[in-house]
């Protein structure tokens, strides 16, 4: 077979393109430079914590309650008796007697309140019992109250002052102006130990004409 030499010239030179060409096509792919990706997009979404989870946290906590004490205080100085009143006529001793009887009877931070209001009276409300009186039992409706005793295993507590006034209520009988026991907790939980012996003493032969409130913080003769 006779080969024509410009044929096969142009054959081969068609194969050497053709090598070529696909060669620098495969290289392309393989060296083609892999494109980049934002840093934005290979960070994970933000997360956000529920409402109602910040609004928890940015809650401020609440502040303890105070605590209530009145076996803290200090009460002032006492008038000095025969202080006149406006009319001119002294009412002797008086204040200066309801006024030891405040702190003798009462807890220091109740007594504290009550002689204050009595040292504030002009000098005919010093002179006035019942105005006397009235500073008295502001200050024990003002008195820290104190708690009713628990049961325990289905067996109340001992309870001081539910005894007391449970003995207050039946020492007045029949009479009708017995307290009742809410009004008796009141008095009694701003007084001392000796003010509610007093009190007691007092209402024993006084419920019907002075009651509760005239027996408060009375040092009896």
């Amino acid at each position: 077979m006779v080969i024509d030499r410009t044929s096969f010239m142009v054959a081969v030179g068609s194969l050497l393109v053709g090598g070529a060409g696909g060669y620098f096509a495969g290289e392309r792919n393989v060296l083609q430079s892999t494109p980049t990706v934002g840093v934005a997009e290979l960070q994970p979404p933000p997360t956000h914590p529920p409402p109602d989870l910040v609004a928890t946290s940015a809650a401020p906590a609440a502040a303890p309650a105070p605590v209530c004490d009145d076996t803290v205080g200090t009460a002032a100085d006492c008038p000095a008796p025969g202080y006149p009143s406006e009319e001119g006529v002294g009412c002797g001793a008086l204040p200066t007697k309801r006024c030891q009887d405040f702190k003798q009877t009462m807890k220091p931070r109740v007594a504290e309140r009550a002689v204050a209001c009595l040292n504030a009276l002009n000098p005919g409300l010093r002179c006035d019992a019942s105005r006397l009186s009235l500073c008295a039992h502001r200050a024990l409706m003002d008195a820290c109250p104190e708690p009713e005793g628990a049961a325990v295993a289905g067996v109340p507590a001992s309870d001081e002052l539910a005894v007391r006034c449970a003995s207050l209520v039946q020492g007045c009988g029949s009479t009708g102006a017995a307290p009742s026991v809410r009004e008796c907790r009141a008095t009694l939980a701003g007084l001392s130990s000796f003010g509610r012996d007093q009190m007691a003493s007092c209402m024993k032969t006084h419920c019907a004409d002075k009651g509760l409130v005239g027996c408060e913080a009375m040092v009896q003769p």
